[in-house]
């Protein structure tokens, strides 16, 4: 029974060291993805890269998280909103943009600038500019490695 009441012991801290050490580990890599994100975000000389943001590290039952995100969003005239960080990872299509600069306002709702906004290729679209996802998958084996690195030494310690 002894060498039983040992071995629950141990598991029992191997497991608390783990889940430390594996939180530790999804701390220190989320800083080093949300890093490597800002740096490549396009600027464009607006507050984009300074709205992402890096979250708690956190666990919930058996997932630890944390989340990379911004919440810098676009907002349609029409009352439509667009997470910026979404559309600028994943590019645009072609669109319309009712009432762009004001020029409905301006020239009124029946002159040839205003009805040139409701054209659905307008606007050009954008290019993807990825940054969130590149960085994610370049930081990967850092991550496998930090994971691995965390557990031996729970194991260890």
């Amino acid at each position: 029974m002894k060498d039983i009441s040992k071995l629950t012991e141990y598991i029992g801290k191997f497991t608390d060291n783990a889940i430390a050490n594996v939180a530790k580990a999804q701390r220190e890599t989320a800083e080093k993805v949300w890093g490597d994100i800002v740096q490549d975000a396009p600027t464009d000389g607006g507050d984009y890269v300074s709205s992402i943001q890096l979250g708690d590290t956190t666990l919930e039952g058996d997932t630890i998280s944390t989340e990379i995100f911004t919440d810098d969003v676009v907002t349609t005239k029409d009352g439509k909103v667009y997470n910026l960080g979404f559309l600028l990872e994943t590019g645009t299509d072609p669109h319309a943009i009712p009432n762009a600069f004001g020029w409905g306002d301006k020239y009124g709702y029946d002159s040839e600038k205003y009805k040139r906004t409701l054209d659905p290729n307008w606007h050009p679209g954008t290019e993807a500019q990825p940054h969130f996802v590149t960085n994610l998958m370049k930081n990967k084996q850092l991550y496998k490695e930090n994971i691995k690195k965390a557990v031996k030494e729970a194991k260890n310690g």
